[in-house]
């Protein structure tokens, strides 16, 4: 790694520069270079593309590894316990980072059982929280996680998956 800018890493392939952008670093969201990548260090990259004409290479990290959402739904079901980190506390509810590349979204209204009037009344950037999955859909990578329903284990033991498993999410209703 030759240097880090805001929008990516420039990497020194030996005779030529090629560029990270900040987008190809990891799967999860990164703010700066800086928090992967440091000066110096010795990276393996894939290569994305060459224009010979501009003279510009560009690069990947994150490709070189699986991508985590088509195993989400192998790793975490649905009234699964899990821990999570907050990373992010927005007006309508917070994110919690699962593993390394997955993050999930804690609506507002999965917070608390009583009436909050911010998330930040709750949780806060760095918190550690107990958490349950109540939705998955891998196809649009999200995941719903609920706080409030983290020692609700009746409502999942007696819940019959078979007759249900057409529901994408806890709280979907079967009309019929």
């Amino acid at each position: 790694v030759s240097s880090l800018c805001d929008f990516g890493a420039f990497v020194d392939l030996g005779g030529a520069d090629g560029l990270i952008h900040l987008s190809e670093l990891s799967y999860s969201r990164v703010g700066h270079p800086k928090q992967v990548l440091q000066v110096g260090q010795q990276v393996e990259v894939y290569v994305l593309g060459v224009d010979q004409e501009r003279r510009r290479i560009a690069l990947s990290l994150k490709r070189l590894k699986a991508e985590p959402w088509t195993m989400v739904e192998q790793n975490y079901g649905i009234g699964q316990r899990v821990t999570g980190t907050i990373t992010n506390v927005t007006d309508f509810g917070a994110f919690a980072r699962l593993d390394e590349d997955i993050e999930g979204l804690i609506h507002i209204s999965e917070l608390s059982d009583e009436r909050i009037g911010h998330p930040s009344e709750v949780v806060k950037v760095g918190d550690e929280v107990e958490l349950r999955v109540i939705r998955i859909d891998s196809a649009r990578q999200r995941l719903g996680l609920s706080l409030r329903r983290v020692n609700d284990d009746t409502y999942f033991e007696d819940y019959d998956w078979e007759d249900a498993s057409q529901l994408s999410s806890i709280g979907d209703s079967d009309e019929g």
